[in-house]
């Protein structure tokens, strides 16, 4: 059993590290526009959930896939940003991925203490970014003028 774990730890090792080193990919070559914006805040959603989730019932190698989708995601979302000239919403992205990071090597140590740290800091972060640069728009959200 403890061989599998260390396998494990291993595997989730390898992932973050890639994640934590990897440049801008494939993924920022496509165009984020504002009417896109929108359905990717859905999905950072629904995997901020999982993240909770996965915490909470101690699936680190889960953790670990949610953190693969979620990096990628938020390098767009910096893209965007750059793109826009915004550079407080860069530095709130920014901070968000210092929270991945923080989330990906508490996965890798199987510590549920710094993980939900980790995903109380990332969840600070989009309360912050979404107070200061999106406002309610019928059924859903918009990018505030002049964000």
């Amino acid at each position: 059993m403890r061989r599998s774990g260390m396998m494990y730890v291993q595997q989730v090792a390898v992932a973050v590290g890639l994640l934590l080193f990897a440049g801008t990919g494939s993924a920022l070559a496509q165009d984020l526009t504002e009417e896109t914006y929108g359905p990717l805040m859905g999905e950072v959603r629904l995997l901020v959930g999982d993240v909770s989730q996965y915490i909470d019932n101690r699936y680190w190698p889960e953790l670990g896939e949610a953190l693969d989708k979620l990096f990628p995601e938020f390098r767009r979302m910096e893209a965007f940003w750059t793109a826009r000239g915004n550079d407080g919403a860069v530095g709130m992205v920014g901070d968000g991925i210092a929270a991945l990071r923080e989330l990906g090597q508490a996965g890798i140590a199987m510590e549920v203490g710094p993980a939900q740290a980790g995903l109380t800091n990332l969840r600070a972060v989009c309360g912050s970014c979404h107070e200061a640069h999106r406002e309610a728009d019928g059924d859903g959200f918009k990018i505030k003028a002049g964000s």
